[in-house]
């Protein structure tokens, strides 16, 4: 009961705030991390440390929900004309956000492994205020599309340098099958979200009311999470490619259709998600991390910005993504967290890297939408 008193909560304090920061010409999604701040564990209390705990799963479920949301923007005849470039911005970005941050850490008096591990995690980019911000100011255009090919190359790029971080950190282990484990996992997300997302396109042609597409979107996400716990790897990465597999397997039609009752269901999945996200932050742990918080935070933030530079004049992009792109990669809630969480069990004082990410995490996912949505309106796409 007490649960449902929680869930209650959140959706109605984060409609209350999510339209009264509008008045202030914010993006919702800050709303919704406020009222997670206001109600959580460590304010009000209306949403406590075991509720957090109890609907855990259903932040799984929203992130997987997301990630699918991004694959499905990402059209083969987009993808197709921005050519090369999301791949080498996405490369660059993640490289030198490993660097800085690897570096950094060491300076400051961090061991390698630690330094390593949270210069490979600051690599991903998560894609969830972020494509709050695309659906809510109804954002498109080249610039938009160039940000979500990015991150979704991120993510993929952050896998890759992880699995070889853990390599190096890993003690008497095998660097070559460190390495091919992360590959795997790329293989492995590819087989799943390809048949998951081709079946969604499928099914939904002999499907017309919502009630049954809804349905039909639910059991392939729990199937998603499902399969890929049994196997032991992350979900996200093959909803994505559930995502892009359904977007261009099947015509307008049928996709639009879907898309459309996907729309009606964000909403609420996204304000919980965002609320319980600002719930979980934990002012008890920041006097103990500040330090190497706010660095990480600093460079993780200058290696995006410079990565991106560096990317664009390769590929001798437009000046709007040139000076801008990099600021809005910064968002890292999901397989960060994922990461840090997998690194934790490998490494000792594993529980630093954990505190560092989540509260960082919150820090990125309040400023992300701001400079998200300032950027797009320099790009003249909202």
């Amino acid at each position: 009961m007490e649960v449902l008193v929680s869930i209650a909560a959140i959706l109605f304090f984060g409609i209350i705030c999510g339209k009264l920061i509008k008045l202030f010409k914010l993006p919702e999604v800050t709303g919704y991390l406020l009222t997670g701040l206001l109600i959580g564990p460590y304010v009000l209390n209306l949403v406590s440390l075991d509720d957090i705990y109890i609907l855990e799963p259903f932040t799984t479920i929203a992130l997987t929900f997301i990630s699918f949301l991004v694959g499905a923007e990402l059209k083969w005849k987009y993808v197709k004309r921005l050519g090369s470039k999301p791949f080498v911005i996405g490369i660059t970005t993640s490289i030198c956000a490993l660097i800085l941050v690897t570096v950094g850490c060491i300076l400051i008096g961090y061991d390698f492994k630690i330094s390593l591990l949270l210069g490979a995690i600051a690599t991903s980019a998560a894609p969830a205020s972020v494509l709050m911000i695309v659906k809510e100011y109804k954002a498109n255009g080249d610039f938009t599309k160039t940000m979500l090919s990015v991150i979704a190359i991120s993510d993929i790029v952050s896998v890759i340098l992880f699995g070889i971080s853990l390599a190096l950190v890993k003690d008497n282990s095998s660097i070559l099958l460190s390495l091919i484990e992360p590959l795997k996992e790329i293989i492995i997300s590819l087989l799943i979200g390809g048949v998951l997302g081709y079946t969604i396109g499928y099914l939904s042609r002999f499907l017309n009311k919502h009630g049954d597409i809804i349905t039909l979107i639910i059991v392939a996400i729990f199937a998603d999470i499902l399969v890929c716990h049994l196997i032991g790897i992350s979900q996200l990465l093959s909803a994505m490619i559930m995502g892009i597999t359904f977007i261009n397997s099947f015509n307008n039609h049928i996709t639009d259709k879907v898309l459309d009752v996907i729309d009606d269901i964000s909403t609420p999945i996204l304000m919980i998600f965002f609320v319980l996200s600002g719930a979980s932050f934990d002012f008890i742990t920041l006097p103990s991390i500040w330090l190497i918080g706010l660095i990480y935070i600093i460079l993780r933030i200058g290696g995006k910005v410079i990565g991106n530079f560096i990317g664009s004049k390769i590929m001798k992009e437009t000046k709007n993504i040139t000076k801008y792109l990099g600021f809005t990669l910064l968002s890292q809630t999901g397989i960060a967290i994922g990461l840090a969480t997998l690194a934790a069990t490998i490494i000792q004082n594993g529980e630093l890297l954990i505190a560092i990410v989540v509260a960082s995490s919150f820090i990125f996912d309040i400023i992300c939408p701001l400079l998200t949505k300032y950027v797009l309106k320099k790009s003249k796409e909202i």
